[in-house]
């Protein structure tokens, strides 16, 4: 008990002085260094040891510890979105003013001006594309032997196997931060308020291309964004059909018919 009541005092203070000032891109090398993060990072044993905390404070035999499983839950939840801030400034960055950018309501274009195959991706999705395909290494222990031992996220376990600790280490961190990747963009896209025949081009054309980015590194959620993609493609004529056909929700289907009408 005194160690967890020490361990989480530390990071409710790290949290709290170190949080809010996660302000500009930063990168998972960064904040790997970063005392916030480095206290989470520079020992396995730290999360090891908080995931059978909490596996154990389900059963039985802590049920006198009314608020010990939340108070453990909170903790983790806690330093794991500190993390996930850390690796997403840059992505929230560039998409903060995708919205607003009058490339989606060009009517000086038709589609007959603007071929899909004369299209290339605008700047902000292949500059987080180039931000996607970093994380992998940043997220690979080995990749930084060259550090002081004492800052390696995979402090190897004694008898532990530490190929594939490492690997599903980076495997569940890319998929928690390339997840979130497509939440972003799916919410970013029903925000531009109208869609030209000639925006629809380009925006089909950034979604194709992220798309194919996340799906190589296993993000999950594509689902939704490639039903998405075929709404934004669909001609108007064709409109009607596709919501009909699509999967996605109501709210989500009606956003996107109020783009083609505005």
């Amino acid at each position: 008990p005194g160690t967890l009541t020490e361990v989480e005092g530390t990071l409710q203070q790290l949290i709290l002085e170190y949080g809010s000032q996660i302000k500009g891109p930063v990168s998972l090398d960064a904040a790997r260094t970063a005392p916030q993060c480095r206290y989470l990072l520079t020992d396995q044993r730290r999360m090891a040891a908080l995931e059978k905390l909490l596996a154990k404070a389900r059963g039985r035999d802590f049920v006198a510890l009314v608020r010990g499983p939340s108070l453990l839950q909170g903790l983790k939840t806690k330093g794991e979105e500190l993390l996930l801030d850390a690796a997403l400034v840059l992505v929230k960055r560039l998409l903060a003013n995708v919205p607003r950018m009058r490339v989606w309501n060009d009517k000086t274009k038709s589609a007959a001006h603007l071929p899909a195959f004369s299209c290339s991706p605008l700047p902000y999705v292949t500059q987080i594309a180039e931000h996607l395909f970093l994380l992998p290494d940043q997220l690979d222990p080995s990749h930084n032997e060259d550090r002081d031992s004492t800052l390696s996220p995979m402090t190897p376990l004694e008898g532990d196997d530490t190929g594939s600790a490492a690997a599903a280490f980076m495997e569940n961190w890319l998929s928690k931060i390339t997840g979130r990747v497509v939440t972003l963009y799916f919410n970013t896209i029903l925000a531009i308020p109208a869609l030209s025949p000639s925006g629809q081009i380009q925006l089909s054309t950034d979604m194709q291309y992220l798309s194919s980015i996340l799906d190589r590194l296993g993000a999950p959620g594509l689902q939704n964004l490639q039903q998405l993609q075929v709404l934004v493609e669909a001609h108007a004529n064709d409109f009607p059909q596709a919501a009909a056909n699509s999967q996605l929700e109501r709210d989500v289907i009606d956003s996107m018919s109020r783009q083609r009408t505005r």
